[in-house]
């Protein structure tokens, strides 16, 4: 999906975006003269007119603000709007996160926080080519040199562009009118010499045959490095995993440590309470090993004694929690090349043959920090015999009532080898097409067809292998006896010590493994436009068309990472290479016809009190072959009752059909947040948790204890059970039995350009929108939080706390108690509403001998961010708060207050820019529905940025800048050294420099 869009930059730098009113218009080209008339497209319509007034709020970025972010992909420029919520970009990669729909090496465009597959990307008005199963479009396959504006609308728009508009539209443009060559080039690097990026871009159009034959071709190149986690002070208490790389012995059920016999347990008892003179640890409580040998009590962190090579600390929960001892990719590395080529023909007066062309390559390559942590599901074992079993740790599992049973062993791989992910795409789309008019009349057509396609491989590096693991850590050798491995490797596999392994030893243990995916969308499109009839406000003005669109996917997943099915229908068994999802191979289609038409309606022009007034229609029929025939509709308006004073408004109805990830995904592996029991969270068993000590309105403590025992908590350990993760193992697949998401969009507004102002101000607009959208149906998990909150009566869905509950059959819990796996299905469940604000102003005011001061800022106010789980639960409004990541997983921050506000002072040798982006305060979300809830938030966060442009004449221009001008940290949430990466700023302050030049 690449939309490359190229340099026109034009003249002064603004160093903002121009906002919202009325119609946009590109900055002027230097080979077209400046008033020449043209018919124009707005993003919202496909009717060609003159003098258009947008009805709907759009905001459009031009290429100097995309350029004032320095080297950067396309989805930096677009978190800064405040109509955005960060998703996934080049902070959030997560070595855990990769595999298709997951890809830590996409981005995206989350307009309202209601998800990237909700939000419509759109290059010229025409959908670009999907990256993932959710068909979603990732923004590194555009090139930012190649975008000459980007416009925005919010609301819901389906009835002009079909599925998936239902929180607005993103619009790339290409300026087809651009004549010569343009050559770009820009570094940048952060204050800490790492995080480097470099960007650059040839551009040519030119004209044939007296103008006859137009072409457009464009390269461009983007590379960017990585950034050091030790180099920043916030990340130096973090934290790395409460799983350590030595390893983890966990109790099993009635198997546990001191519960055998009863001279074994008095030498259990005295290795506490007289040789390390400390308390016992508790019967639920895992064991450690210090470096000595000596046992630990995880809970409690009972007979931990420091050592600074191990990196265990005490964490929040009171368990131990090792610290990374690694350095970690902040942002992730990556290296993009694309191709564009745009060519037009005139056959004749009435008809123009195009042909388009776009090509993306790009690899990013990350390493993790502290490998991968072995599963619950199928967890590792150890035999009793182990020759690597330590002293003081063979009288523990003496103690058990089975002292020769093997035990569960939890770890973390860093100790082996350290975790390597690289992602590969190639994203190609073609298309031809032919366009013109129909003799003298008004009529226009254009008629295309294009074709897509995907390419991903992921090599996943350094992965350990499950079989070979449990055969070096069970081997027996010549003599019969276990021998932890020697004879497989040198040295052996001691699974409690802290150094690595030897390297014979760390490469018989992983192996690389490779997975596949493609994705193809054919489009093939005809639209008709022109005049119908005369109003007293002008002509009215219709499009019509008929579309037909399929998409298609494929997933090879390589063996080694494919779970076998067993006979127990919708369990797996863990696939060899540990850490990863186990997802099965797979493949689907979806494909959809369309007819649509819309009405343009000028009803008065130039009345008393009626300076304009304009309404539009539009209606769209869908017909898919998955999920049957749709409707979609909209009605729009605008009221000018004096000149420059305009009124806006309408109503939107927009749906998402379920997408190819949504109808068949299989089976695979992911992560439940649960968050922590001692927040009103986790796992409603945990003896400290509220649910079992009475905090929650309408649970019943003694109930909640007898259905963990009904569901697989020991009745034995029950008193002292606790469950310190924040995370659980869960189970995801899709569902053919899904039906559209709808929603409904409202939104008014007012325009005001005072023509009183003229003397003082060169340009001045301000403009205030309310937006409303309502979504029902959406399509969601029955994750992790909803299984174990509606087991246990918290929405009151289980008020005889039976086990047989639908949300208990989720929830598989193994021999000791704990959370194994959550199985998290797919359904239309609730509904999500959101509304707000959005506020813009522009002003240009003359300085004599100075040039102009140009004043431009963009705010939203977020009313309510309201989530309905399930149709039979209230909703919640997290609104002003960070934490809730239930739509995508990434879009933890919801602030009520965001903005991006700029000054320039430009004139005719240059200019110099201060943007200003504000992110508001935020509460904790979860709190939210939780009175007694005392989670912190965060405080609001100032980032400004400072940019210098000189320009030597019309043909050149150097440019440099300095983002996170006051090196701004970001504010903690979540833990020691944590913050929502999506969100905040991580790599701190940064220098880039720039320059453009034309011929």
């Amino acid at each position: 999906m690449t939309a490359l869009r190229y340099a026109l930059l034009g003249g002064i730098c603004s160093g903002a975006f121009h906002g919202a009113a009325l119609a946009q218009t590109s900055t002027p080209v230097p080979a077209q003269p400046a008033s020449e008339e043209r018919e124009i497209v707005v993003t919202g319509s496909r009717i060609l007119r003159r003098d258009f007034t947008a009805e709907s709020p759009i905001t459009t970025v031009d290429q100097t603000f995309i350029q004032d972010s320095g080297p950067a992909t396309v989805e930096q420029t677009l978190n800064a709007l405040p109509q955005f919520q960060a998703s996934q970009n080049a902070q959030t990669s997560s070595i855990s996160t990769f595999g298709a729909g997951a890809s830590g090496a996409r981005s995206s465009a989350n307009l309202r926080g209601l998800g990237p597959s909700r939000t419509l990307v759109l290059f010229d008005g025409r959908r670009l080519q999907p990256s993932d199963v959710q068909g979603t479009i990732d923004l590194n396959t555009i090139a930012p040199a190649l975008i000459g504006s980007a416009e925005v609308i919010t609301g819901g728009a389906s009835a002009v562009y079909g599925s998936d508009a239902v929180a607005g539209v993103v619009n790339f443009r290409f300026n087809d009118r651009f004549r010569g060559l343009e050559l770009q080039g820009e570094l940048g690097v952060s204050e800490q010499g790492d995080a480097s990026s470099r960007s650059a871009s040839i551009t040519w159009g030119g004209s044939l045959a007296d103008d006859r034959a137009r072409v457009f071709l464009s390269a461009s190149y983007l590379g960017r490095g990585t950034a050091s986690r030790d180099s920043r002070s916030f990340f130096d208490n973090r934290l790395g995993t409460a799983t350590p790389s030595n390893g983890l012995i966990v109790l099993e059920g009635a198997n546990r440590f001191g519960g055998g016999a009863a001279p074994a347990v008095a030498a259990y008892r005295n290795l506490f309470l007289n040789t390390y003179r400390t308390a016992v640890p508790a019967a639920a409580s895992s064991l450690l090993l210090n470096p000595d040998g000596t046992l630990i009590g995880n809970t409690g962190a009972i007979n931990l004694r420091p050592d600074p090579s191990t990196g265990y600390v005490i964490g929040a929960t009171g368990t131990v929690t090792q610290r990374a001892l690694r350095d970690a990719t902040l942002q992730l590395p990556l290296e993009r090349y694309s191709g564009f080529a745009r060519a037009e023909f005139d056959i004749s007066d009435a008809a123009t043959l195009y042909a388009q062309a776009i090509y993306t390559w790009y690899q990013s390559d990350q390493l993790s920090d502290a490998g991968v942590t072995q599963s619950v599901v199928d967890p590792i074992r150890i035999r009793a015999d182990n020759p690597f079993v330590t002293p003081d740790l063979r009288i523990a599992l003496n103690s058990r009532p089975n002292p020769a049973g093997s035990f569960v062993y939890y770890f973390n791989t860093s100790r082996i080898g350290l975790l390597q992910v690289q992602q590969e795409y190639e994203v190609a789309q073609g298309m031809v097409g032919l366009k013109g008019g129909i003799g003298s009349s008004s009529l226009r057509y254009d008629v295309y067809a294009s074709f897509g396609r995907t390419l991903e491989d992921e090599r996943a590096i350094n992965s350990v292998s499950r079989s070979r693991l449990n055969t070096v850590l069970n081997g027996v050798g010549a003599n019969g006896l276990a021998d932890g491995g020697r004879s497989l490797c040198s040295g052996g596999y001691d699974p409690f010590a802290f150094g690595p392994v030897s390297p014979e030893c760390a490469d018989y243990l992983t192996i690389d493994t490779i997975n596949r995916y493609r994705f193809e969308q054919t489009v093939v499109q005809a639209n008709l436009t022109g005049d119908l009839f005369d109003l007293p406000g002008g002509s009215a003005a219709f499009a019509v068309g008929a579309e037909y669109r399929s998409n298609s996917y494929r997933a090879d997943i390589d063996p080694r990472n494919s779970p076998t099915p067993t006979a127990t229908p919708g369990v797996t068994t863990s696939p060899d290479a540990l850490g990863t999802s186990g997802a099965f191979s797979s493949r689907g289609d979806i494909n959809v016809r369309e007819l649509y038409g819309e009405l343009a309606l000028p009803l008065l022009r130039d009345r008393a009190f009626v300076q304009n007034l304009d309404l539009s229609l539009a209606y769209r029929f869908s017909d898919y072959n998955r999920i049957g025939g749709t409707h979609t509709y909209k009605a729009s308006g605008n009221w000018s009752p004096v000149r420059g004073v305009s009124v806006r408004g309408g109503y939107s109805r927009a749906i998402r059909a379920p997408s190819l990830g949504d109808l068949f995904s299989p089976l695979s592996g992911a992560t439940g947040v649960i968050g922590l029991a001692s927040s009103g969270a986790g796992d409603p068993c945990d003896s400290t948790g509220f649910a079992r000590t009475g905090k929650i309105a309408g649970v019943d403590p003694a109930k909640v204890a007898a259905l963990c025992v009904a569901t697989g908590v020991p009745s034995a350990t029950l008193a002292t059970y606790r469950y310190s993760g924040t995370a659980n193992a869960a189970q995801r697949i899709g569902n053919l039995n899904l039906k559209e998401e709808t929603a409904d969009s409202y939104t008014v507004g007012l325009v005001v350009e005072p023509a009183l102002a003229k003397p003082f101000f060169r340009a001045l607009s301000f403009s205030i929108d309310y937006y409303d959208i309502r979504l029902k149906d959406a399509i969601g998990y029955v994750t992790s939080p909803i299984a174990l909150n509606q087991c246990f009566n918290f929405g009151g869905l289980n008020p005889n706390y039976e086990a047989s509950n639908f949300y208990c059959q989720l929830i598989t819990r193994d021999s000791a108690g704990v959370l194994a796996t959550i199985r998290e299905p797919l359904f239309n469940l609730g509904a999500y509403r959101t509304s707000g604000i959005d506020l813009q102003a522009n002003a240009a005011i003359e300085i004599n001998g100075l040039g102009a001061l140009l004043l431009n800022s963009s705010v939203t106010y977020v009313i309510d961010y309201k989530i309905q789980n399930l149709s039979t639960e209230p909703f919640n409004d997290y609104a002003g708060t960070i934490g809730n990541a239930q739509i995508d997983g990434f879009s933890s921050t919801h602030p009520a207050w965001k903005h991006v506000t700029s000054a320039s002072l430009s004139g005719k040798n240059g200019g110099l820019t201060l943007r200003w982006r504000f992110i508001g305060s935020q509460s904790n979300s979860a709190n939210v529905g939780n009175p007694t809830g005392t989670a912190p938030g965060v405080p609001a966060v100032n980032y400004f940025d400072l940019i210098g442009r000189v320009r030597a004449n019309d043909r050149f221009e150097l440019r440099g800048g300095i983002t996170n001008l006051t090196n701004r940290q970001p504010p903690e949430f979540g833990g020691p050294a944590s913050t929502a990466t999506s969100a905040y700023d991580i790599i701190g302050r940064r220098f880039f420099m720039g320059v453009t030049a034309r011929f």
